[in-house]
């Protein structure tokens, strides 16, 4: 989208994104457990590994990682105020790890390193060049044999470009419904915002969300969702005419509001679609663990891959 921000701190506060994705996210928390076993497993038995989080945001699951006995961590970010957060939140723990502000597909780290891990981090940068200069760099970097253990929302297999709006539509209503079932409503509008932001993403540069497209998602995802658990044909044609309502409510002008104006540049794929972008960097994918409804609706996923 044309209203791309590398500053997410301009969309949501450090500490309510921490605290939703945590705490109310329907899968985050079982993933970001998943990473950290897998972790934990690379580095077992190693001396003062070397081990790199790829976008730690404002290290929200950073502490998590320092559980971990004996390994050297760099937290990276190129959101500064997130990192002055990260910096704050990570001070008792000085002397074991260090956040730095920087860029994934060009930070040079000094020495070899056993593990990269990411949670959330991979579905927000840009598909094509830039997606391979920062897995590309991240290879260069790894000792032979060394592991990128990545958690990330993988969309259900998609034929087209018109069907992975579909797909979107599904994954995000079940999300999106199960936080306002559970009382989450700030988590349910973000997410409204996001399931926008990855509908216009490389498919309408210059449409803007709206409170009455955040409204309309609110409004349809229930049924959607009640849907795909037991007839996911049909739920994909309630996708289909939620689709086309909304690009009658086209909006292209800005409201003055960022946490709306300004675009979280998601974009999730399916996970026949991100083996092909790791594979072709030269990653093995040696392990998957799948955390959600099912294939047919979605689901985080959490791979090993390996150098």
């Amino acid at each position: 989208m044309a209203q791309h921000t590398s500053t997410y701190s301009k969309i949501i506060s450090p500490e309510e994104y921490n605290r939703i994705m945590t705490n109310e996210h329907l899968y985050i928390a079982l993933a970001d457990k998943s990473i950290k076993d897998f972790v934990e497993k690379e580095v077992t038995g190693k001396t003062n590994p070397e081990v790199i989080e790829i976008g730690c945001g404002p290290a929200r699951i950073t502490p998590l990682f320092l559980q971990i006995p004996n390994i050297h961590l760099t937290a990276i970010d190129y959101d500064l105020d997130f990192i002055d957060h990260a910096k704050k939140i990570l001070k008792p723990y000085d002397s074991r790890v260090k956040a730095i502000n920087a860029d994934v597909s060009t930070y040079v780290h000094p020495r070899p390193v056993d593990v990269f891990y990411s949670e959330g981090f991979h579905h927000h940068v840009q598909k094509g060049e830039v997606v391979n200069k920062y897995l590309t760099n991240v290879y260069s970097q790894l000792k032979n044999g060394g592991a990128y253990i990545l958690g990330d929302e993988n969309l259900s297999e998609y034929t087209s470009s018109e069907d992975r709006l579909i797909k979107v539509i599904v994954w995000y209503a079940h999300i999106i419904s199960n936080a306002k079932k559970s009382g989450f409503n700030y988590l349910a509008q973000e997410e409204a915002k996001t399931l926008l932001d990855d509908l216009y993403e490389n498919y309408d540069d210059e449409a803007l969300k709206s409170k009455e497209q955040i409204d309309l998602v609110l409004n349809w995802v229930d049924k959607i969702d009640e849907t795909s658990s037991e007839n996911v044909s049909e739920a994909t044609l309630l996708a289909k005419n939620f689709l086309e309502i909304l690009k009658q409510k086209r909006n292209l002008k800005k409201i003055g509001d960022t946490t709306i104006d300004l675009s979280r540049g998601d974009f999730k794929v399916s996970d026949s679609v991100f083996r092909k972008e790791v594979q072709g960097i030269g990653f093995k994918v040696e392990k998957v663990e799948r955390i959600g409804p099912s294939k047919d609706v979605g689901g985080l996923y959490v791979y090993l891959l390996r150098k």
